[in-house]
């Protein structure tokens, strides 16, 4: 609770109740001596308890705003915004006050693909937490966002350290209470992949730069209670954690260009032409040329005349390494995705916490220096 705030309740108090415990005149009363003290101790404890009340309301107000102020420190640390300077990461202003419980928007990045959206909900109760992901989850939609006319829910996941990888429900129960919930407040922190299309779509649908984010919570187990089949099942396990608007960001990106630089493949004797690299923080997208390539992705295609390719396409994405001025190397790891547009066949690789992409000095493939940059 703020300063000004605690400050209305006071003067919400009446004039003379304050005045009363200032001074005391007893030829203001007719009653006798013992009624006035009386009567003061009265009023005295009653401001105290007004007082505490109001206490206690500011704790509970700090506490909901510092754990999101809290959040939102941990993301930077984890994600590494600051040390590898992300300009394209947008931290909000968080509530001050504990009524603005429910759904609260922390921060957000577009990584190329997709905008991470991080947000605080409440109250969760540690035993639901406990049950993620048996029979809990959690999912998010924008409003105008459909498919077939129905609107389209997506997961969306407790927000663990970028640096770990779990399996198996006793290491995701430990890592979600660990990460991502603050059980004093009931707050657990989710990470929402919004894929650029769906925004787009959500908006087409209102004609605005502006999308509305609604998450909820889906307990199976309620689902269950309210009878297999039930038409009112799903309504059941349901519950919103409320609705906001927000303005997507612009992806932060460099560009590469290989100068169709050529990189023969010993192993399988295969020749595959490197055009680019669309690098951002969180992500890349290798651009790669080589004979044969729109057909062989195309639906229905056979495996085994694509095997090869495949293996060298990933070969690239796993072995290509960029180099920092410090000396430290990274790898983009495995695609992702690999669709075919505009000529080339773009592989997207995703990570966890942030690079600093300014800082990149060479760019390697085994013995092929792809990049260089003017010294």
């Amino acid at each position: 609770m703020k300063r000004e705030t605690i400050s209305q309740a006071l003067n919400l108090l009446e004039e003379r109740h304050i005045s009363d415990t200032a001074s005391f005149d007893p030829g203001a009363v007719q009653e006798p001596p013992e009624r006035i003290i009386s009567m003061k101790k009265k009023r005295i404890i009653t401001l105290a308890l007004a007082a505490a009340l109001l206490l206690t309301l500011s704790v509970a107000a700090y506490a909901a705003w510092s754990v999101h102020a809290a959040r939102q420190q941990e993301l930077k640390e984890d994600l590494k915004i600051e040390e590898n300077h992300v300009s394209s990461y947008l931290e909000y202003q968080v509530p001050e006050e504990s009524e603005n419980a429910g759904l609260v928007l922390l921060s957000t990045v577009n990584d190329g693909e997709s905008q991470r959206v991080f947000v605080n909900v409440s109250p969760v109760e540690r035993d639901v937490v406990e049950r993620f992901p048996e029979s809990v989850a959690f999912a998010w939609k924008l409003d105008g966002m459909t498919v077939n006319g129905e609107d389209y829910w997506m997961t969306a996941g407790p927000k663990l350290q970028s640096s770990i990888s779990v399996s198996g429900r006793e290491q995701i129960r430990e890592a979600v209470l660990r990460d991502a919930y603050e059980e004093s407040t009931k707050t657990l922190t989710l990470e929402c992949f919004i894929s650029n299309q769906a925004i787009a779509q959500a908006q087409a649908a209102h004609d605005s730069e502006s999308v509305l984010l609604t998450v909820t919570l889906w307990d199976h187990q309620a689902q269950a209670d309210a009878g297999v089949g039930s038409s009112t099942a799903w309504l059941n396990g349901q519950e919103s954690f409320g609705s906001l608007w927000f303005t997507p960001t612009e992806q932060e990106m460099r560009y590469f260009d290989f100068g169709h630089a050529l990189y023969h493949d010993e192993e399988t004797d295969r020749e595959i032409e490197l055009v680019g690299l669309e690098l951002t923080p969180f992500s890349a997208v290798w651009k790669v040329h080589y004979e044969g390539d729109a057909a062989l992705h195309t639906p229905g295609v056979d495996q085994d005349a694509y095997g090869p390719w495949s293996l060298l396409e990933d070969k690239i994405c796993l072995e290509a390494r960029l180099v920092f001025s410090d000396g430290s190397e990274f790898s983009t790891g495995g695609a992702l995705t690999c669709p075919y547009e505009n000529g080339t066949v773009n592989q997207f690789c995703g990570w966890g916490s942030a690079i600093d992409i300014g800082d990149v000095q060479r760019i390697l493939l085994g013995d092929l220096v792809l990049w260089e940059a003017d010294n």
